[in-house]
């Protein structure tokens, strides 16, 4: 194996991890950079959540490690980092010979991801859970 081989492997190991570490001891900083954020335009003016109301309160809720509190506020941060997870050990195989599809590559899935989770944007703006 080359020596350039072996950083790259090194690096798709360490880098995601280093990262994951980072934002874990600076998550006070990072809850306090989602309070600077402004307000939703659409909530504030037409006082009708869009697709991205909740998100900052959601990752917040998810650096506290309050999962069920991230899901009440918004629901595709959390599926974003399982669906990076699932990339990140699929690129983890590869990078070390043993190729296995984990990531979801079926339109169906994604189709019906897509159609839940417009049906959801829609349907919150009349039951407000919070």
């Amino acid at each position: 194996m080359t020596n350039n081989l072996k950083w790259k492997k090194a690096a798709v190991c360490i880098f995601p991890l280093a990262i994951i570490i980072i934002a874990y001891f600076l998550r006070n900083q990072l809850i306090y950079l989602g309070t600077l954020f402004p307000s939703c335009p659409s909530y504030t003016y037409l006082n009708i959540y869009c697709p991205g109301c909740g998100n900052t309160r959601s990752v917040q809720h998810l650096l506290k490690g309050d999962i069920l509190g991230s899901i009440r506020f918004n629901p595709i941060p959390l599926l974003g980092i399982i669906l990076s997870i699932l990339a990140y050990i699929e690129l983890i195989t590869y990078v070390f010979g043993r190729h296995r599809k984990i990531f979801p590559r079926n339109r169906t899935f994604w189709w019906t991801l897509v159609v839940i989770s417009s049906v959801y944007f829609v349907v919150r703006n009349f039951i407000r859970p919070f």
